[in-house]
């Protein structure tokens, strides 16, 4: 459904018309991307609201979504499979930790800290197959990118915010850095490093 929505918008707007064949398809993708993400996103909300959960669920969401931003990472290949991720994740981890009422100590937030810098530096950004990330430069900029948008988050969510949301602003990250090891890729039978298959551009 959101795959012929993103086609009936471009084709009112008459986008081809105005872009080269590779814009077209670019523009395409990203406008997908933002559309599953509204659909997704009104879902998760939704149904945090009904367990009254929305504020742990947008606590946890917000490191994730501005990590994300940057580093990129894993896509599921259906919107069904794409809602089923953000609820399970979204709702799910906050409901639990809610529940439970457990939060991570400060040494265990800094030790995971540590582990999430670790890995942005290792393996962001991740792309996929229809959006690889061709250019060299657009690869450096989104890695220091990354590093600061998790450094930002984590300053916060180990000095400045109660143990309750900084495990959830530490969660979020972590579901991220899931996203975009290699290993997922691996697991999930997806190919890595996608630009190593074009003509690398400066």
């Amino acid at each position: 459904m959101t795959h012929t929505f993103t086609f009936f918008l471009l084709n009112k707007l008459q986008a081809k018309k105005h872009m080269t064949e590779d814009e077209y398809e670019t523009v395409a993708y990203s406008l997908e991307i933002f559309l599953i993400n509204i659909f997704k996103t009104v879902q998760v909300y939704a149904i945090a609201f009904l367990l009254g959960i929305l504020f742990e669920t947008f606590i946890m969401n917000v490191p994730y979504v501005l990590l994300r931003w940057h580093a990129g990472g894993w896509h599921a290949k259906s919107t069904v499979n794409c809602s089923i991720f953000g609820i399970t994740t979204f709702v799910g981890i906050p409901f639990i930790l809610e529940k439970t009422t457990f939060t991570l100590s400060f040494f265990w937030m800094a030790i995971l800290s540590l582990v999430i810098l670790g890995c942005v530096l290792l393996y962001a950004p991740a792309d996929t197959e229809k959006n690889p990330l061709v250019s060299v430069s657009e690869r450096k900029r989104k890695r220091l990118f990354s590093f600061l948008s998790a450094l930002l988050a984590l300053f916060v969510a180990v000095f400045f915010v109660t143990s309750e949301i900084g495990t959830l602003m530490i969660t979020g990250l972590f579901v991220e850095i899931i996203m975009i090891h290699p290993l997922f890729y691996k697991i999930n039978k997806r190919s890595y490093k996608n630009y190593e298959n074009y003509q690398v551009q400066p």
